[in-house]
């Protein structure tokens, strides 16, 4: 009966029917079972004889009212057309389920309608996905409306406001009127300021989109207040015509920040979400369509260089910022260190000529001295302030190692030492690399050879590293897990980073042999990444670079961070990535031209 009765092949059809997550129906003219698949009988829990004679969408919605869309298939089987709708039901274990159903008309050689198929496909993973996306949406509104924002626009050459937000008013206290002046804006910046503001307003929208600049605004009780302003430019035509922006205090920026934190984590969160389930549908259409998989690699890789743009713009301002407001107290701290030391040095002192001079005190001074142990300050006092004079040291090279990393305060591309971002890495990784209740620490081993000052994408590189790093580090703690205690004792865990100037001579022979042949010098320097866990398969190490990719469990890890490095070294520094694996450990090695214009330091 299927044969005759349905126009695709038998060998899809049936296939088709053998899906799981596929309910498919045969029905009659008005809406009766005529023939299902065990997927449709499953999902409905009922007996197979019961099923037969029954309206398909009655079954399908016995515990869920419907009754909109079944006026509405009734209507579409009186006229034998195709519907196509959305059913929410329950199921038999009580939760919540959504199907998407398809009807399609099959005619007979007259070309009237005498039979339905009838599709359900279970679409409740994006109906789930989509209440998520609206959730998020709406607490970020919420955080958007609470911060401290003036809303502006502005003509594009003088700058003089077209308008300001009534926020204005309670940030700087004028009058909303006097913003609209012609050079309101220009005479109300710090003199300190005015140069670095006038350089960005003119030079930066020939180039740029958007931009962000910081400086002081004079408020009307005389006052200066910082402001951040993130100015958008509007083109027509090729012709920048009007500025758009906001202002934003941030004055008490660390409170903006914390919560600006938690808004990135859930939508990091929701992302990593979203990039599982692109995953999951991303396999499945691929197996049935070529041409589909084809257009959806070129999706994936747009939306992997997206994904790593704002997260590395996100997580290096955040970072760049929490360091700078550390580094503040922490300086103030460490540059009165020393003067506390020499004022508790010179008490010290006078107190102990007190002590020659004056041997035998007032009975009640010396209950006092005794009370408040005056030998043991004495003694403890020095060694307190060198404590706190090593925890500050401390806290600031964890803060330069911060910056290192970030890069943010230097040109995108420059001349930069290699070793300064592997130790900035090795900075930020310490708290996974020391020794835990379950092992002892993770060794590091630097073998680091002559290299040069290297032109490259500093901040990009030094993700590179941190991806890389990190994978060796979760590949030794998952090895370890299976080992015991005295296992890791006799074979410690172990990274070793080695760095090397490689310098290649090629020789180039001429078509001529009248001509002498001549020698190209090829230099780069390379960064061998090494740890001696259990290594990996082949088919793993194949499939390596490709993005999405991931041998962790779901939550752990997104599978971008290899694929973005490999792209990062590749094609965006034309070097080379490579890895190479042993049942002893695994080695990547990168490769990056030198630059023009280096030498070598020793």
């Amino acid at each position: 009966m299927l044969a005759e009765s349905l126009s695709l092949p038998l060998i899809m059809f049936t296939g088709l029917a053998e899906r799981k997550d596929l309910l498919m129906v045969l029905t009659d003219r008005a809406g009766r079972i005529e023939w299902f698949n065990q997927a449709f009988a499953e999902r409905t829990g009922l007996a197979n004889d019961s099923l037969l004679g029954q309206k398909f969408f009655s079954v399908l919605t016995s515990n869920y009212q419907f009754s909109i869309q079944q006026a509405y298939i009734r209507e579409q089987l009186l006229k034998g057309e195709h519907f196509k709708f959305e059913l929410c039901c329950i199921t038999q274990n009580y939760r919540e389920c959504w199907l998407l159903v398809d009807g399609q008309p099959i005619y007979d050689a007259e070309g009237i309608t005498t039979k339905y198929t009838v599709m359900a496909t279970d679409i409740t993973l994006r109906k789930h996905t989509e209440k998520d996306l609206e959730q998020t949406q709406q607490r970020l509104k919420r955080l958007v409306e609470n911060v401290k924002l003036v809303p502006w626009e502005a003509e594009a050459i003088t700058h003089q406001f077209s308008y300001v937000g009534p926020q204005v008013i309670e940030l700087f206290g004028y009058d909303l009127e006097q913003w609209y002046e012609p050079d309101f804006w220009h005479s109300h910046i710090h003199p300190q300021d005015l140069s670095m503001v006038l350089f960005h307003h003119q030079v930066t929208p020939r180039s740029q989109d958007h931009y962000i600049v910081e400086y002081r605004l004079l408020s009307a009780d005389g006052g200066w207040v910082w402001v951040k302003d993130i100015v958008n430019v509007v083109r027509e035509r090729g012709h920048v015509t009007q500025l758009l922006g906001f202002l934003i205090d941030i004055s008490d920026r660390k409170q903006t920040e914390l919560s600006l934190q938690q808004a990135l984590k859930d939508l990091e969160q929701a992302n990593k979400q979203l990039e599982t389930r692109v995953q999951q549908r991303t396999v499945a259409l691929s197996q049935e369509k070529e041409k589909l998989e084809n257009t959806l690699q070129q999706l994936q890789k747009a939306q992997t260089q997206l994904i790593q743009s704002e997260k590395m713009s996100s997580l290096g301002q955040l970072v760049a910022g929490v360091a700078h407001e550390i580094n503040n107290p922490v300086s103030f701290i460490y540059g009165n260190l020393a003067p506390a030391t020499k004022y508790a040095q010179d008490l010290l002192h006078v107190l102990q000529c007190y002590q020659m001079h004056y041997p035998n005190p007032d009975p009640t001074l010396q209950a006092k001295i005794e009370d408040a142990d005056l030998d043991f300050i004495t003694e403890d006092l020095p060694k307190l302030l060198s404590s706190m004079e090593v925890g500050a040291n401390r806290i600031r090279e964890i803060v330069l190692s911060l910056r290192t990393f970030c890069r943010l305060d230097e040109a995108e591309v420059k001349e930069v030492d290699i070793h300064n971002g592997l130790d900035s890495t090795l900075m930020i990784l310490q708290n996974r690399l020391r020794a835990t209740p379950e092992r002892p620490k993770i060794q590091v081993i630097k073998e680091y050879g002559n290299l040069p000052l290297v032109e490259c994408y500093a901040g990009q590189l030094n993700q590179v590293f941190m991806n890389i790093i990190s994978n060796a580090i979760d590949a030794l703690e998952e090895r370890d897990q299976k080992r015991s205690l005295k296992e890791i004792l006799d074979h410690p865990s172990k990274i070793t980073i080695r760095t090397e100037f490689k310098n290649t001579q090629i020789q180039i022979t001429n078509e001529s042999d009248s001509q002498p042949c001549k020698l190209d010098s090829t230099a780069a320097i390379v960064i061998r990444i090494t740890d001696n866990g259990c290594g990996m398969s082949e088919a793993v190490k194949n499939r390596l670079f490709d993005p999405f990719f991931t041998t962790k469990p779901v939550g752990k890890g997104t599978g971008l961070g290899l694929s973005i490095s490999y792209q990062i070294v590749v094609e965006r520094h034309q070097g080379k990535l490579e890895c190479h694996s042993t049942p002893n450990g695994t080695e990547f090695a990168i490769e990056i031209p030198q630059g023009k214009g280096t030498e070598l330091r020793a």
